[in-house]
């Protein structure tokens, strides 16, 4: 009888194993994904959060174009998103209501407690950037889309002539107009795309859209939350590919009560605060 043949396992090729890890590496960056743009604090658009629906329209996206000139000043989030609402609540919110308002009622919507100082300046920007779009574009940016010939990068020039626009304000601009201006996406900044590549996700908005099949809302959200998760230090687990929200709920928690005046309002706890709400830039 011939002997039996010593049976040995045999190893995965390299080829089969880099198709393994590159199968398990996209169920992560799929799960890390849907981690993000899920979540009801990440994932929230800056435009959702601020209530404009950017799909109402032209006027909408002037809103939008607005409250970017602010959040390109600097300002921590926290002042600027209380300028950007006071504004919105006090029904600025088309060119020609900003340039029919008096000074001081522009001023009054956008002071907030740490933007004394920055509420008259805002202002100004403002009715220049209203000036702008009710003479040249006749009170609607549709009209710059159609100056520009629909082109992303003559676009972003004519966003930058506006009083106040410097690039950053500009990209802060694009990252959620492209839900409206669909000839901007998919628009991703430099930041934004360092931040991805930093979990393991495409380092070009092309790729980066395909993760979500090109839709862009919810392209739009994954860049706010990778902003978020980053300027919140939020824990993300790029090798199980979820994020640690808790984190983020409980300096929620602690904002909103800081807001409040509930919790010591003290040198120290005003930084910190600032600190974590600071706008992306």
């Amino acid at each position: 009888m011939a002997p039996k043949r010593s049976q040995q396992k045999q190893s995965a090729s390299p080829a089969k194993k880099a198709k393994v890890e590159s199968s398990n590496d996209e169920s992560i960056r799929s799960a890390l994904v849907k981690s993000l743009i899920t979540d009801d604090l990440l994932g929230q658009t800056y435009c959702e959060e601020l209530g404009i629906d950017l799909a109402s329209g032209s006027n909408a996206v002037f809103q939008w174009l607005a409250c970017s000139s602010m959040f390109g000043s600097r300002l921590s989030e926290t002042i600027t998103m209380r300028a950007a609402r006071g504004l919105l609540e006090s029904k600025l919110t088309s060119p020609q209501a900003i340039s029919d308002a008096p000074l001081e009622e522009e001023v009054e919507a956008l002071h907030s407690e740490g933007n004394v100082q920055r509420a008259p300046s805002m202002s100004h920007y403002l009715n220049q950037t209203a000036k702008v779009v009710l003479d040249k574009y006749k009170g609607d940016l549709d009209n710059l889309r159609k100056e520009a010939k629909h082109d992303p990068v003559k676009e972003r020039e004519l966003v930058k002539a506006f009083k106040g626009f410097g690039e950053v304000a500009v990209n802060i601009f694009c990252r959620e107009a492209q839900e409206a201006w669909e000839e901007l996406f998919p628009f991703a900044d430099d930041r934004t795309l360092k931040l991805a590549a930093e979990h393991g996700l495409p380092d070009d908005a092309v790729k980066l859209a395909e993760l979500v099949d090109n839709d862009k809302h919810k392209y739009v959200r994954l860049l706010a939350a990778l902003i978020r998760s980053s300027l919140r230090k939020v824990p993300v687990d790029d090798e199980k590919g979820t994020v640690d929200s808790g984190v983020l709920k409980k300096q929620k928690e602690e904002h909103e009560q800081y807001k409040k005046g509930t919790i010591n309002t003290d040198k120290v706890e005003l930084q910190k605060h600032e600190a974590v709400e600071r706008y992306p830039q």
